[in-house]
């Protein structure tokens, strides 16, 4: 894209061009606290900071003292480190330790003939990973584990320490999607698990529909279902006071694990009032 298209796409957002640049100055310069940068947007991957910010509030309210944040998908591993300085920031904002892990197959994309994977998007191999480079950024931050997601998922177990608070979904393809869906049914977890589902939007041409991809992963999986359900998150107006609706704000999903024993469990230790 050429700067004039550039600047053509800047200004024709909805979310206003002065808007955009404090966002990119408070993310140069970080000042004031990290909700108030986050609720503003002025966050990298805001996706990824909110769901990791809410699920630290909630385990804290639960009496838990860390959680662990998971993204599905590494790729490349900028969305992981970015995964990790979230991390950061909410452990000095909600005083809630936050492990990091990713999973990724490490050679990109499968090979898959199942219809569903939006075949006509990305050619098998897309998204590789350089292991060793990525390996060294990430020592001391965050946990990599490579292999197939149907495997690596179904032998992963997070700790009564730590539950799983957090996923970020960024596998593309519907198999593979499905086959990672399962994570979140971990004995080792918060009873609202927050999500970000990548590739449930986006270009046109990726021709996105509820009957492929991740939108038919997550149908089939809340279906097999019934005491837990995966829905997208209804209350970004009063998250995002004052703030534009964006697209990404439809990619916030909460698993909701009704039989967990604390998903009933208050975490407001003061009662509500409203005075006459």
């Amino acid at each position: 894209m050429g700067i004039i298209d550039r600047f053509i796409d800047l200004a024709a957002r909805p979310v206003p061009l002065r808007t955009l640049l404090i966002r990119r100055l408070l993310q140069r310069f970080p000042i004031g606290s990290y909700r108030a940068r986050l609720n503003a947007g002025a966050v990298a991957r805001p996706w990824y900071g909110l769901c990791v910010y809410l699920a630290a509030l909630e385990a804290r309210a639960l009496g838990y003292r860390a959680i662990t944040v998971v993204e599905l998908g590494v790729a490349g591993g900028r969305g992981l480190l970015c995964l990790c300085e979230h991390a950061a920031e909410v452990e000095r904002a909600v005083g809630i330790k936050i492990h990091v892990c990713g999973l990724d197959t490490g050679s990109g994309l499968p090979s898959t003939e199942d219809a569903r994977d939006l075949l006509y998007c990305w050619p098998p191999g897309s998204f590789e990973m350089d292991h060793a480079a990525l390996k060294r950024r990430l020592e001391g931050h965050a946990e990599l584990i490579i292999g197939d997601v149907a495997t690596t998922v179904a032998s992963w177990r997070g700790s009564a320490e730590a539950p799983l608070g957090a996923v970020m979904f960024d596998l593309d393809l519907y198999s593979s999607t499905q086959a990672a869906l399962p994570l979140l049914t971990t004995d080792q977890a918060l009873p609202r698990i927050w999500c970000y589902m990548d590739d449930i939007c986006g270009y046109g041409e990726n021709a996105y529909s509820d009957r492929i991809g991740v939108r038919e992963a997550i149908r089939d999986f809340n279906r097999s279902e019934q005491r837990t359900h995966l829905r997208d998150h209804l209350s970004q107006a009063y998250i995002f006071k004052g703030v534009w609706p964006e697209s990404w704000h439809e990619q916030i999903y909460i698993y909701h694990r009704l039989g967990h024993p604390d998903y009933s469990r208050c975490l407001s230790a003061e009662k509500s009032e409203l005075p006459l």
